[in-house]
């Protein structure tokens, strides 16, 4: 499959609404906003910016699981 799934994130983390969760991603804190939830051809993909902690990848997990009604 040339596609994935991506969770765009943001350096703006005044708010954060059920569907998004904040992470760290290289030493700085974002936003990823689950509402926004993308597929995209993996050619769009260029480098990794990083890995997110296992606490903050469930974050991530339960804001999409929010965000699609999942529980």
């Amino acid at each position: 499959m040339n596609r994935a799934q991506v969770v765009p994130l943001t350096s703006n983390v005044a708010r954060v609404y059920p569907s998004e969760a904040l992470v760290a991603l290289q030493g700085q804190q974002r936003k990823a906003m689950a509402d926004q939830l993308a597929t995209v051809s993996k050619t769009r993909l260029r480098e990794k910016m990083g890995e997110l902690s296992p606490a903050d990848l469930e974050r991530v997990e339960q804001a999409i699981r929010v965000q699609l009604s999942l529980g």
